[in-house]
Order: structure tokens, then sequence, then C-alpha cells
């Protein structure tokens, strides 16, 4: 008598459908994106559950969450994805097949600097044929490239060193002192300046915001909140418009000056701290693409800035492609 095999379903897509309801935490939302209904979805998971012989997502608690074999099998099937992907790549290149579509993500900050460049290189140099480019705050990057809806994303966010995902540096700033154009101060001593120009900063909830309140709180500063906003050029207008000052690095204030906004910048009166801009991908899925993304942002960047604020103060900016430091 013939042996039943336990594997006698699609044993890849359910692992897709099992990553996609661990990434999103509902069963709904991972059909939605990847385009099946929930009962699909569902009987994917059932399926998988049966062949291994273990449950592997607790569906008592909401959202549900990962039993012990479940935790096990999502590094795995991370793994596996990730391979399938890295051997699609690899296909695409010896048969020398175009991607049929590129998905960037990036800082909302430097879209516009880079789109126009990154759009050419997609066309000209990797012959893409459709490019989707996304603005957004980096703390929307890890979750945009873990579900798979952005192929690469330009980004701030440090907390990318996990499993699976490949960094490519493209430049570290320091964060500067911007004041209104004309301002005298008093620019060594930031708690005396807030008693009659106020600070405006990011919102907590971006990456930029939270680290900015960290760094302040280390060295002691202590600054009253005034205005909030959750884009550079919402923080850059205020102190513009002489309402305040604030904290922020070169790129931050690239899109303010491209509208004409007035400032000046200067080093902060305290220990600084800084920030690093790179682009994050999955491993070994598009060849030399990153790298050419990575330099071309660095080379654009940093014409950007240099043409935008000429007396950027000394080691504001670090480029860390080798070419542009060059």
């Amino acid at each position: 008598m013939a042996k039943t095999n336990p594997f006698e379903f699609n044993l890849f897509r359910a692992i897709e459908v099992f990553v996609a309801v661990v990434e999103t935490r509902h069963v709904t939302q991972a059909a939605e994106m990847l385009g099946i209904t929930q009962s699909a979805a569902s009987q994917q998971l059932q399926s998988l559950e049966r062949a291994l012989g273990v449950q592997v997502i607790d569906r008592t608690t909401r959202p549900a969450q990962l039993t012990k074999s479940g935790i096990a099998l999502h590094k795995r099937a991370m793994t596996i994805l990730s391979e399938v992907e890295s051997l699609r790549a690899e296909v695409r290149q010896i048969g020398s097949v175009p991607l049929p579509q590129l998905r960037i993500a990036m800082l909302a900050s430097i879209a516009t600097t880079l789109c126009p460049v990154l759009a050419g290189l997609a066309r000209d140099r990797f012959d893409i044929p459709e490019l989707i480019l996304t603005a957004g705050l980096s703390s929307d990057h890890q979750n945009l490239l873990r579900s798979r809806k952005t192929d690469l994303a330009i980004t701030s966010d440090t907390l990318f060193e996990i499993e699976g995902l490949a960094r490519y540096p493209i430049l570290r700033e320091q964060f500067l002192l911007v004041v209104p154009k004309g301002c005298k101060g008093p620019l060594d001593d930031l708690e005396a300046l807030a008693k009659t120009l106020p600070m405006v900063r990011f919102t907590r909830e971006a990456v930029v915001g939270m680290r900015t309140d960290q760094h302040l709180s280390r060295v002691r500063v202590n600054l009253p909140r005034f205005i909030e906003g959750d884009r550079s050029s919402i923080v850059m207008a205020p102190v513009a418009a002489g309402m305040g000052f604030t904290l922020l690095t070169p790129t931050l204030l690239l899109d303010g000056l491209a509208e004409g906004m007035e400032i000046d910048v200067h080093p902060l009166p305290f220990a600084g701290f800084y920030r690093e801009i790179a682009l994050v991908t999955r491993e070994r899925e598009l060849g030399d693409l990153p790298d050419a993304f990575a330099t071309a942002s660095a080379h654009t960047l940093a014409a950007a800035i240099a043409a935008r604020l000429p007396d950027l103060p000394p080691d504001s900016l670090q480029l860390h492609t080798e070419e542009v430091a060059a």
C-alpha cells in the first residue's frame, strides 16, 4: 500500500501565507496582501499544520500569536523565501531578462531629490519598464520590506540588523542647529535660546524625533515642546517664519530650501549626534542594482547639499561611497 505524502499540497504557497500572517498579524490582511480569499488563506495554514503535525499559530488570542513551533518555523520560512527570491534573481540574470517592476520606498525628505536620478538609472542601465516610488517615514520601511511590498528602501532606520536584509551605506550626517535667517542667539545655550525662540521638532512617532529626544536627554538639555510635525518641511517652515528653532540634518533641510525657506545653520553647542542613510534590500535578490542605486543616491545627495548649503559646517556630512569621497 502506497504511503500518503503529508505534503500533497502547495507547500511553498502555504509558507508564503504563514509568513504574511506573521507580518500582518491577521489572516484577513494577509489574504488581501497575497490576493487570495480569507478562507483560502485559512485552508493553507491548516494544511501546513496538518503536514507538520504541530500547531504554529495560537488562534485563541487576538491578534494571533505564534506558538514555539511557529517561531521556529518563521525563522526557517524567511530563509526559504529569501532563497527562492535569490533563485529567481539569478535565473533572470542568466537569461538577461530585466526586472518587470521595481518598487522603491524612500524617506520623504529626500524623495523629490532622488526620484529623477533613480528613475533614469532604472530605465537606462537596468531596462526596468515599471518603477513604483513611494515616500514616507523610516519607521514604515522595515514592515514594507518584510511584507514584500517594496524591493528596496532608502532609509535612516537603524533597526535593520535582522536576518535576510542587506545594507548599503550612503551617508552619515550630523544634526545641526537651525535658526531663522539672521538670528543672533544665544546660539551657545539652547535652554536660554528657548526662552525667546521655542523649539520646533519632529513627533516622537518619527525615528528622527525619537532620536532627538533621546539625545537631548543624554546631554541634560530640557526644552519645552512647542510645534511638532511628521515631515521635515513642516518642522522647518515655522523656523523660516521666525517662530522657533530646530535640530535637523542636511538632507532634512533639502525640501524646505528647495521651496525657498531661508534659515541659518550652526554646529550644536553640545556633544553632537548623527544619523545614517542607507539602502536596505533583501539579500542576494537584485544583483548589482542595490550598489548602483546607493552610489547614485550618494552622488545626488552630495551635489544637492553642496548647492543648497555651501557654508555647511565642517564634518557635517560624511559620504560612505569611495567614489564620491574621492
